[in-house]
């Protein structure tokens, strides 16, 4: 079964299989795998998963994002991050290098 992420009217992902790129293990669901640090951006929805093996922390790369309305995206991303005051994601490569951050904690590698 794939994970599909819907945000009414605006964007949409879907993913039919993730694979941890730590530990190699795959699935379909998520059993394995949390996706709370998935991210809204300019591109659409982003998802970041956490296997529940290893604990690596990733952007599946077989996630096909579709954007349903560009402009109220937009709007609604801008909006988001100066409410919140969480960083404003563009898209795809910006979520990539906050999960490598997030990894690089997670294992004690900054300095």
């Amino acid at each position: 079964m794939a994970l599909k992420f819907r945000l009414k009217g605006l964007a949409e992902t879907f993913i039919d299989e993730i694979r941890c790129p730590g530990c190699g293990f795959t699935g379909r669901d998520d059993q394995n795998f949390t996706t709370d640090l998935t991210r809204v951006t300019l591109e659409g929805i982003v998802v970041v998963a956490e296997c529940r093996r290893c604990g690596e922390i990733f952007v599946p790369d077989t996630q096909r994002c579709g954007i349903l309305n560009a402009r109220e995206l937009r709007v609604a991303v801008e909006n988001d991050a100066r409410e919140t005051g969480e960083p404003l994601f563009r898209g795809i490569e910006a979520v990539r290098l906050s999960a490598e951050r997030l990894n690089a904690q997670r294992r004690g590698d900054l300095h």
